[in-house]
């Protein structure tokens, strides 16, 4: 067993370097003429390639430009670029965002703006109402990441308290020819949810947001001015974002990027060529992070104990967004903590191997893009003093991997295509 997990551990390690060191920009072609000036703006974790395969196919049509980025690596003539916070926006998110603002209502009426929308949209791209402080904003986006809240609940919430998020960004723009190139990192690629959809017209409401905050527990508290806001919202003193059929933009093309199967069928042609027969989970998950781990390890366990279809060697690839509702003072992200789970459940089984990791290469709040855990991880744990499910009580998934030496480390990559689980079972 030994030896079959040295070699997992190897292959499991090397697939991220493979995945995302060669990983281009995609080509994004639009339907554009060559006469058409254009504009670029780019917010989110996958800024940068968004606009690099932009820039790259026309170049020679680009006016001016401006991305946020939690990455300022961009050299580009014309192409400014500013810093934005994620997972919680900061005062610096704030300029930036006044920044685009400016800068899109300087553009000629009739030009053509690309406007480049992916994950991390939501915490980079905000702009508080008036009368809400940026703190206050920061301490809501704090409380809805610790509540368990899905992705679709806190943007629910974070659309209505925010003056660009939920369509009211392409309310800015009606003298100009829209082009929104979407990249989904959201289960379902919902237009409206990916980057709390700043130019896509938003069905929910403020009753809603003030629902979910509720149902999550976290109502009483969050901010005073934040429960104002949302409530002035609810008795009509404040207007709905724009409506789906009641608001349009004169000239808007939608250009939806989902790249996560290409990267799953990439992960798949590799792992086929070493030999496995490839299980692959094609619609993206949702849930609690331990109904995710429930339901990947039941299928791993339930394929070394030969009680599915799938024959050894075999690989199991599944990818989606889970929650965490965090009760302990730790640190981690939620693929360390369903590496975690699964490194227990897997534990003292024959040859199993896990990766779990963010494709933007940032698990939560930490450095680090996820962990690489074995039936063997835990075990080696207690011998060295080390009590698992402590880490996991204290949500300190983190500090148990980095005490494990399980974790992995990418850099960011520039995408942010949801979260990879690739399991391999000898």
């Amino acid at each position: 067993m030994k030896t079959k997990l040295s070699f997992q551990n190897i292959l499991l390690r090397k697939i991220p370097e493979i995945l995302f060191q060669d990983l281009s920009p995609q080509s994004i072609d639009l339907a554009l003429n060559k006469n058409e000036n254009i504009w670029l703006v780019a917010v989110g974790k996958g800024s940068l390639k968004m606009a690099a395969s932009i820039t790259k196919r026309y170049r020679h049509q680009i006016v001016d430009g401006m991305l946020i980025s939690s990455h300022i690596d961009f050299v580009e003539e014309h192409i400014q670029v500013f810093k934005g916070s994620h997972p919680i926006p900061d005062p610096n998110t704030v300029a930036a965002s006044y920044e685009v603002m400016d800068f899109v209502s300087k553009i000629p009426s009739g030009d053509t703006l690309i406007f480049c929308i992916s994950g991390g949209a939501s915490s980079m791209f905000m702009i508080p109402p008036f009368g809400i402080e940026i703190e206050e904003i920061r301490q809501l986006y704090s409380q809805l990441l610790k509540s368990g809240a899905s992705i679709d609940e806190m943007n629910i919430v974070r659309k209505h308290v925010c003056d660009l998020k939920g369509g009211k960004f392409a309310e800015e723009l009606n003298h100009l020819k829209l082009i929104s190139v979407i990249e989904s990192d959201v289960p379902g690629d919902s237009l409206t949810t990916i980057g709390s959809g700043p130019t896509i017209p938003d069905p929910s409401t403020f009753i809603e947001a003030v629902q979910i905050l509720k149902n999550l527990n976290i109502w009483n508290q969050v901010p005073v001015t934040i429960q104002e806001h949302l409530i002035c919202g609810v008795e009509g003193y404040i207007p709905e974002n724009p409506k789906p059929g009641a608001y349009s933009h004169l000239d808007h093309e939608i250009k939806l990027l989902s790249g996560l199967d290409v990267l799953k069928n990439k992960v798949s042609g590799l792992l086929k060529k070493e030999g496995y027969n490839v299980f692959i989970k094609e619609v993206a998950y949702s849930g609690t992070v331990q109904e995710v781990a429930k339901e990947i390890c039941s299928k791993a366990v339930s394929t070394l104990s030969s009680k599915s279809e799938l024959k050894k060697p075999a690989a199991l690839i599944y990818s989606g967004e889970s929650s965490v509702k965090i009760k302990g003072e730790g640190k981690g992200g939620r693929n360390q903590e369903l590496a975690l789970m699964a490194a227990l459940s897997f534990e003292g089984q024959h040859a199993i191997s896990m990766l779990s990791i963010d494709t933007d290469g940032i698990d939560g709040p930490t450095e680090v893009a996820g962990a690489l855990v074995n039936s063997n991880t835990t075990l080696m744990a207690r011998k060295n003093k080390i009590e698992p499910e402590r880490f996991l009580l204290s949500n300190n998934s983190y500090e148990f991997h980095k005490q494990a030496g399980t974790h992995i480390k990418t850099g960011a990559t520039g995408i942010n295509l949801m979260d990879l689980q690739i399991v391999l079972i000898n």
